[in-house]
Formats: structure tokens, C-alpha cells, sequence
């Protein structure tokens, strides 16, 4: 899964679409979790809303993930589901100016959280193990 900041703040899922590359709005699409499943829709929305830091989303990763995973499964099956907000990669700021060095804007996490890859702005794209 491949995380970016992008517009200002927003939390939001890279994906590959036939279309080609776009950008799912992490929290403005929470929305289509529900009512299936009110769970995961509180907790994206309690750790990203109001341009959350990734922190939460780490260290709650085991209850976030379920919630990220059936989000990138609804777009790759659904892309046109109208509780999705997805953006084309060129019409969205990935690298959003308001970031401070060192921020992190994008990270690629591996399902069982052993490898992290971020990439923080004006730095260099480390990778990471947890143990």
C-alpha cells in the first residue's frame, strides 16, 4: 500500500487504475465503508481526519489497515463508486509546499508493517524495518 500527503495535508492511497495512475481521498471516502462497515469508518476517520499525522495511522496499523484495504479493493473493482473521491496523479499536488523538511509525504507499507519506505520531503527515500 503506498501512502501519500498530498493537498495540503489529505492522507490519500496511490493506485493504479486502468486508467492509469490516480490518488484515493483517504478520509472523503470513507463515506462508501458505510454501513457495512462503521468500524473502520471511525477509526480512518478519528486518526486522518483534519489532516492527521501518520504517527496514529502506524501505531493503530492493525485496525487502520482493514479499513485501507477494503477502500483500495472497492476503487479497484468500483472506481466510479459515488463514495469514492479519486483524483487523476497529474491534477494533485503529491508534494504539497506546506510540508517541513523532514515530513513525511509518502510511505509504501508493507500489509504485515515490517517494511516501511518513506520518503520525507527534501530527504532521500529510506527504508525502514519494524521489529
Amino acid at each position: 500500500m503506498r501512502l501519500v500527503r498530498f493537498g495540503g495535508a489529505r492522507t490519500g492511497i496511490l493506485l493504479e487504475l486502468p486508467t492509469g495512475p490516480h490518488v484515493l481521498d483517504v478520509v472523503a471516502s470513507v463515506g462508501a465503508l458505510s454501513p457495512g462497515d462503521p468500524i473502520s469508518n471511525g477509526i480512518l476517520n478519528g486518526i486522518l481526519k483534519d489532516g492527521g499525522t501518520w504517527g496514529p495511522l502506524i501505531q493503530h496499523w492493525d485496525s487502520a489497515r482493514v479499513g485501507l484495504g477494503k477502500l483500495v479493493q472497492i476503487a479497484s473493482s468500483t472506481p466510479d463508486h459515488p463514495g469514492l473521491v479519486i483524483h487523476r496523479c497529474a491534477e494533485v499536488d503529491a508534494m504539497p509546499k506546506s510540508t517541513k523538511a523532514g515530513e513525511i509525504v509518502a510511505a509504501a507499507i508493507e500489509a504485515d508493517l515490517r517494511w516501511v519506505r518513506v520518503l520525507a520531503r527534501n530527504a532521500v527515500a529510506r527504508s525502514s524495518r519494524l521489529e
